[in-house]
């Protein structure tokens, strides 16, 4: 008999939602349907791996715990033929055909395009290849465009590349299907869902790629398929070599890694991997089973925010009921077992019918110097087949911030970037009138910047000073490499420590004159300037550069001690009439050693404006 319990969740995203969340605890048997297990990420000596395709097809196939199998050795490797004369991807077709048994074992062919820092893509079902040495990302998504064919982002991630931070092109998206949350052959662990390729996941949905969740082996060793537990479920009605293509092209399939975990999630008239339009309102309804393996967490991942789930057990059915705010929305479910095994779901999408998006929109800084103009930035995306001109409205409640129109070519995303004035923090997008996305903008009081491009990377030691600005409410950023006017005048204070006396780099710790005019001009137009001096006595020449900023300044104090004191003043603080101004720090005071007086930490806080 089922139980019923009804629980209110409130899922907070950029603004407070409701939903209604009904759990029903399940004593029977849950239909599913058909779900089939598979691993289609594979290697054998035809590239880095062991042994022969014919060898990891029927070691796949005999082993019993995976219905699908796929060989997709490396790109670059493939130009080499086999003793016989033979291509080796010929040779791979060829076994794949042999071992597939319609209703029984599936066998697909394929080959991976490796270009490290760009990114690894599988690519299955082509009668030919092409090499990283005569492509680049931009080369082999033109390529599986014009085959058609069906591909995979593989594992995501600092090491081997994220295809340009997942930038997105609106045809290649027809193609490129699914993606890896998990990747590995080890065989301690089913650990292969890594919370980088997890994030990377959310990303590549985030900036429009309609791509399902996989988790496979990557085997270069003769343990296909049973090295571990990771597999891509693939959620089709039969065992035929066409309904598993199917499947990855319509993203009907999860990633796990425990061997038969069964899950579900559907709404009306759609299952996971679907996409549905001009839908606001939808129940989402997952279903779990694996007996004997109750879980730890279940929750909704959506670009608005996370839903945890209430419930428990080895067998459960969950609906949950949503709203669609957003002219593109998506929803996909990750259930983490107690054993530590993860499975996630691919994701169902809810999109405007229009097929025009605002997507990945931010701010150029993260964080904008309240009061000041600012950038933003975002994706405009046109998925029709004509040039289109949007319309795009940027909102904070009734007042329109920007108002503007766009020609966007066919099939394209267009990166556009627009300066905003307003000190809302709330923004709302609209495209042609439909609400496409929102972001809050984290507003600090000012920006200060660290020189750290003179030898004087003192970023660790200076971090109570740095503490001390965080806490007037601003913000610090290091400059990495030349200091620069641009940067300079970007921010309301400029830290400048004198150099370290120790460094082996001694030609870089003098500033140009080119600079020393730069850094006069800010503060005479209302720029502050923090000196810190120098932790030890400077002996080289470079010191005469920091006397020479000292004496173009409009005040009467002069370096001493090698950069360690100062003389002509009593409190260290400069006020420029209609200008900025200056503060000297000893090094104490900037490290902590010694406290900063009161009069000074007033001075800053009057020259910025929090007085």
């Amino acid at each position: 008999m089922l139980r019923a319990a009804l629980a209110a969740l409130f899922f907070r995203g950029d603004v407070m939602k409701k939903f209604l969340v009904i759990v029903f605890l399940v004593a029977a048997t849950l239909i599913f349907g058909q779900v089939f297990f598979g691993n289609i990420h594979a290697h054998t000596s035809y590239s880095d791996g062991q042994g022969t395709p014919e060898e990891a097809f029927e070691h796949a196939r005999n082993s019993g715990v995976v219905d699908i199998q796929a060989i997709t050795d490396h790109d670059h490797d493939l130009n080499y033929k086999l003793p016989d004369g033979s291509w080796k991807l010929d040779r791979i077709i060829e076994m794949a055909k042999k071992y597939t048994v319609e209703g029984e074992f599936i066998a697909i062919s394929g080959f991976e395009w490796t270009l490290t820092s760009r990114g690894h893509i599988t690519i299955y079902n082509t009668s030919e290849w092409i090499d990283r040495s005569t492509t680049d990302l931009y080369d082999i998504y033109q390529w599986i465009v014009d085959r058609e064919a069906t591909a995979q982002f593989c594992h995501p991630g600092r090491k081997y590349g994220d295809f340009f931070d997942f930038e997105y092109f609106p045809e290649v998206d027809l193609y490129i299907n699914t993606i890896e949350v998990g990747n590995g052959a080890g065989s301690n662990s089913n650990n292969v869902i890594k919370e980088e390729y997890f994030e990377r996941y959310q990303r590549a949905l985030n900036r429009g790629w309609h791509v399902g969740a996989s988790a496979n082996q990557d085997n270069h060793q003769k343990q296909w398929a049973t090295v571990n537990d990771a597999r891509t479920a693939f959620v089709i009605d039969e065992l035929t070599t066409d309904k598993a293509y199917e499947a990855l092209k319509t993203r009907n399939i999860y990633a796990t890694e425990d061997r038969n975990a069964y899950i579900a999630f559907v709404t009306e008239g759609a299952k996971m991997g679907d996409i549905l339009y001009d839908i606001h309102k939808a129940t989402l309804r997952i279903e779990y089973s694996d007996p004997g393996e109750p879980v730890r967490r279940a929750a909704v991942y959506s670009n608005n925010g996370v839903v945890e789930l209430d419930v428990s057990g080895d067998e459960w059915i969950i609906e949950l009921n949503v709203d669609n705010p957003l002219s593109y929305n998506w929803y996909f479910v990750k259930i983490d077992q107690i054993d530590g095994n993860e499975i996630v779901s691919s994701p169902i999408w809810f999109q405007s019918s229009t097929n025009k998006y605002l997507l990945n929109a931010r701010t150029i800084s993260p964080k904008p110097v309240k009061g000041l103009p600012f950038e933003i930035g975002f994706d405009l995306i046109n998925s029709l087949r004509e040039d289109q001109l949007i319309s795009v409205e940027v909102k904070s409640g009734e007042k329109t911030i920007l108002d503007k129109d766009y020609e966007v070519s066919s099939m394209t995303c267009a990166e556009i970037t627009e300066t905003l004035e307003t000190e809302e923090a709330a923004l709302d997008f609209f495209v042609d009138g439909e609400l496409a996305f929102r972001i809050n903008v984290d507003f600090v009081s000012f920006l200060a910047h660290l020189d750290t491009s003179h030898e004087n990377y003192f970023v660790t030691e200076l971090k109570p000073l740095t503490q001390f600005f965080l806490e007037l409410g601003g913000e610090v950023r290091p400059v990495i490499g030349e200091l620069t006017e641009k940067t300079t005048f970007s921010g309301q204070v400029l830290i400048l420590p004198l150099p370290d006396s120790d460094t082996f780099m001694k030609d870089f710790m003098e500033i140009s004159e080119k600079q020393i005019d730069f850094i006069v001009d800010y503060v005479e137009n209302g720029g502050l300037l923090v000196i810190v001096l120098a932790k030890k006595e400077i002996t080289h020449s470079s010191i005469e550069s920091y006397k020479l900023l000292f004496e173009k300044l409009p005040w009467m104090v002069e370096l001493e001690n090698g950069g360690m004191s100062v003389s002509g003043t009593s409190t260290g603080n400069l006020e420029i009439e209609n200008g900025g101004g200056v503060v000297i720090l000893t090094w104490d005071e900037a490290t902590g050693k010694a406290s900063i007086d009161e009069g000074t930490k007033g001075y800053i806080e009057f020259k910025l404006g929090l007085r």
